[in-house]
């Protein structure tokens, strides 16, 4: 299994996922959270079998919310989670944090 990296700015993503359904219904943050950490432990225990999107970067999908989760594989051992993004925004918006 890999160890993950999650970047701060990744970390405020999800953050203000979090906070913007914890608005709505608090169940319903809590499912988006369960959700998170299932695909973050998929990630984690297979990064390979998500899709590439752009040059050493790949993207798993959150099932029944509508984000994506960026990352990129630097060795046999570490994985770094680059955002936490809507799947209708811009990618360029996470492209900027890969620096």
């Amino acid at each position: 299994m890999y160890r993950l990296r999650i970047r701060i700015l990744a970390q405020e993503d999800a953050n203000e996922i979090f906070a913007y359904y914890g608005n709505i219904d608090s169940s319903l943050a809590f499912r988006f959270l369960n959700s998170l950490y299932s695909e973050l432990d998929a990630v984690a225990e297979n990064p390979e079998l998500f899709q590439f999107k752009y040059k050493n970067t790949r993207v798993r999908y959150l099932r029944k919310f509508p984000f994506g989760i960026h990352y990129r594989v630097f060795d046999e051992e570490f994985i770094e989670i680059l955002s936490i993004i809507h799947t209708s925004r811009n990618p360029k918006l996470w492209k900027k944090r890969n620096g």
